[in-house]
């Protein structure tokens, strides 16, 4: 009467663990339906995550939608900016565009801080589904194991009918599938964990982008805004004088190009054999700041109608900024034009020049040596000071690389 009390127990101890294991496989999905609605760091739910996603999703499509609509008003403007008035509306809108891209890129953080909060708390929850699969796998291993010491023979005898030996048999059977399950549940909450850390590595490289556009953002803007001020004050909102500015700018530049044109090929022939003997022309950036306000022919620069821009201008480059060499070789031209535009012209191997304009002050002469990261000079471009020029846009350096005489793109030999 005790055997048979004993197997009695045992047969519903192993029904209910079966029954408790299958609860646990089709439960894993509303432990994960609860805890999606779990707050998490105390005040945050991923619902309410989800919810603030999609409205800065909304917010950014109507500032992407505002952007656009101010670019193809500056395609216009562009056109047309030959006068003052012109002049200062297309200023006016491509501050707009650039205070909304601003605002925009402060959205797109802001998405991207809730999108990592919210792979987070996937990482924390699928850590804990792993966790509590491998506590359950743990104790059916253990329930398998003592199962299977006892032989089929064994289990015949501890029975009292066909009906319940069949039961137990069934039994091992089935915890036997269900342990199988659970494994290759765990394997799949593995890989889904390591696709999740993957995401929260690519939105921490997005974050920093971001912020990096953000910062490049405001720097335009500065720009943009001081342009703007430059223009008013320099012109005193007389059409006349603008156009004598403009056309003061135009032969200055004109000149500057002439004479690096002329001085570059002078200095090709007479110093051939010393160029040749420089190898290999590597450059580095010519000042500490990445920051590129103007690319080369940028079809943005306030100025291209007057003439391309064979440059890059980099900002976050305060008036009297250490200028240095961007490679090894033999100076030009160090034109000291007072308060015109001021400039060094050096001279490489390979066929290679760079130029470094609006320097506030000079610290080589006409053929001299420099090597690469020599400080040869200091940056300018603030209006109205020593070296800046007609038209600068503020303080920046203003970097040429040439080859064979014909500007280039100097991203394209920047490390």
């Amino acid at each position: 009467m005790l055997t048979t009390n004993k197997n009695k127990r045992l047969f519903l101890y192993s029904y209910f663990l079966v029954f408790l294991f299958s609860c646990l496989l089709a439960g894993n999905f509303l432990i994960g339906k609860v805890r999606a609605e779990t707050v998490y760091n105390g005040s945050v739910s991923a619902s309410s995550i989800t919810d603030e996603i999609r409205s800065k999703q909304e917010t950014i499509k109507a500032l992407t939608d505002k952007i656009n609509a101010y670019s193809a008003s500056i395609t216009q403007y562009r056109s047309q900016a030959t006068g003052l008035s012109s002049q200062i509306a297309y200023l006016s809108t491509r501050i707009a565009r650039t205070e909304a891209e601003i605002e925009l890129t402060e959205n797109q953080i802001d998405e991207n801080s809730l999108e990592t909060q919210d792979t987070e708390n996937k990482i924390k929850q699928n850590e804990g589904d792993i966790d509590q699969t491998k506590k359950y796998l743990r104790e059916f291993i253990q329930e398998l194991y003592q199962k299977d010491q006892d032989t089929e023979l064994e289990i015949l005898l501890a029975n009292n009918s066909l009906s319940a030996y069949y039961n137990n048999l069934k039994t091992l059977a089935v915890l036997q599938s269900k342990t199988k399950d659970s494994l290759k549940q765990l394997k799949d909450y593995k890989a889904n964990l390591a696709t999740l850390m993957a995401q929260l590595e690519d939105k921490k490289t997005e974050l920093k982008n971001l912020k990096d556009k953000l910062e490049r953002n405001k720097g335009d803007l500065r720009d943009q805004q001081t342009t703007k001020q430059n223009i008013l004050t320099q012109t005193r909102n007389s059409e006349s004088r603008f156009r004598s500015l403009l056309s003061a700018a135009k032969a200055e530049q004109a000149a500057a190009n002439a004479d690096i044109a002329a001085l570059e090929k002078r200095m090709r022939g007479s110093q051939a054999q010393k160029l040749q003997a420089l190898g290999n022309a590597d450059f580095i950036w010519p000042v500490a700041s990445r920051l590129i306000t103007t690319y080369f022919h940028d079809p943005d620069y306030p100025f291209r109608y007057i003439y391309e821009h064979p440059a890059i201008d980099i900002g976050a480059t305060p008036q009297g900024t250490p200028v240095h060499a961007a490679a090894s070789g033999y100076v030009g031209q160090a034109k000291n034009a007072g308060r015109g535009y001021s400039y060094i012209m050096l001279v490489h191997a390979d066929g290679f020049a760079t130029v470094y304009g609006h320097i506030s002050k000079i610290y080589v002469n006409n053929d001299d040596f420099v090597s690469q990261g020599e400080i040869i000079g200091l940056s300018g471009g603030m209006p109205g000071t020593p070296g800046a020029g007609g038209l600068t846009t503020g303080p920046h350096l203003h970097f040429e690389v040439r080859k064979d005489g014909i500007p280039v793109n100097a991203l394209d030999y920047l490390p």
